[in-house]
């Protein structure tokens, strides 16, 4: 991407940045997960800042409920029912026509399979601790680093996370299926949203053009109503069960499903053999799609997706006995 000093003149002439930095940002690929209220301010200040490539990823259309928090949108977008990654890929071009944009109109766990060639970094901008989850194990797996950020209420959390390196989200969130469970809509101030996007955007930028700088290990915390800032810092956690998963003693036998409050049902296996399975998927003429990463099933509109360090979710099933029925035929291979 060509440098365009004038459009950027303003940032270029910040020492922490300068024209190296600009260059460095132009040549960057970022995935931004979720195109809601984090995501649309998050998308929008990345373009104004000359990020060269950046992949938005939600399955929604906008509704008139989004007009209130989340940037981008009109009531246009509302009236024709426009998919939000399409809506805000127009609106972010008509910014920036200099920066690349590549939209997914579908969830994050349906482009597990897409290749997005070299990515620099992953911003959270997802509302539920299900999708988070996610992006925790993909960049785990592809030692990305990425931004977690969340804000509901009048308070909001953002913390830089390199999970190979520092704390991963379930070091700092060891009950994600708990958190999961509370699906309660508590609403959301307008003003907190490019507080909390702010700050995101910051740490990404930074990662971008000088990751040395960056503190892996700190969580920042914003309260808006009365006006209030905290940092706390967080260490990686040995008996994560994610990244530093101790595989030594199988608790699968008897396990439960938990149900999220999308309806997915989810569990860990500490133990999996994906040989048996994939020969237990032929066997009932499943189709069946896997990469280094995870394997997806697919029969009748059921969906199993299994993380191969042991995360299994089940989609689309409406009565937990069925999918309990196939997890422990699963468990038992």
């Amino acid at each position: 991407m060509k440098i365009d000093k004038n459009r950027y003149d303003r940032q270029i002439r910040v020492p922490q940045i300068g024209l190296a930095g600009q260059e460095k940002l132009a040549n960057s690929r970022v995935l931004i997960v979720g195109c809601g209220a984090l995501g649309t301010y998050a998308a929008e200040q990345l373009t104004r800042a000359g990020v060269g490539h950046l992949f938005l990823i939600d399955p929604d259309i906008v509704e008139k409920s989004n007009l209130q928090r989340q940037a981008l949108f009109t009531t246009a977008d509302v009236e024709f029912s426009h998919f939000k990654v399409f809506a805000a890929r127009e609106a972010l071009l008509a910014i920036n026509p200099e920066v690349t944009i590549t939209a997914r109109n579908e969830s994050f766990e349906h482009t597990l399979f897409d290749d997005f060639g070299k990515l620099d970094l992953v911003l959270d901008c997802t509302d539920n601790f299900l999708a988070r989850e996610l992006i925790n194990e993909f960049c785990l797996h592809h030692d990305l680093p990425f931004v977690f950020a969340s804000a509901a209420g009048t308070s909001g959390q953002v913390m830089a996370l390199k999970p190979r390196f520092g704390p991963c989200l379930s070091c700092i969130f060891p009950d994600l299926i708990e958190l999961e469970r509370n699906c309660e809509t508590i609403g959301v101030v307008t003003s907190l949203i490019p507080l909390i996007s702010g700050i995101e955007v910051s740490l990404a930028l930074q990662i971008l053009v000088t990751p040395s700088v960056v503190d892996w290990e700190t969580m920042h915390i914003v309260e808006n109503w009365p006006l209030n800032f905290a940092q706390f810092s967080i260490k990686k956690q040995k008996s994560c069960p994610c990244c530093s998963r101790d595989f030594s003693v199988s608790t699968d036998r008897n396990l439960r499903l938990e149900r999220s409050c999308g309806g997915v049902y989810q569990s860990t296996l500490t133990h999996f053999n994906f040989e048996k399975f994939e020969q237990f998927c032929q066997m009932k003429q499943w189709n069946l799609k896997s990469n280094s990463l995870v394997l997806l099933v697919k029969f009748e509109h059921y969906e199993i997706t299994i993380f191969r360090k042991g995360r299994i979710l089940f989609y689309h099933f409406e009565e937990e006995n069925v999918a309990q029925k196939i997890f422990e035929q699963i468990i038992n291979l």
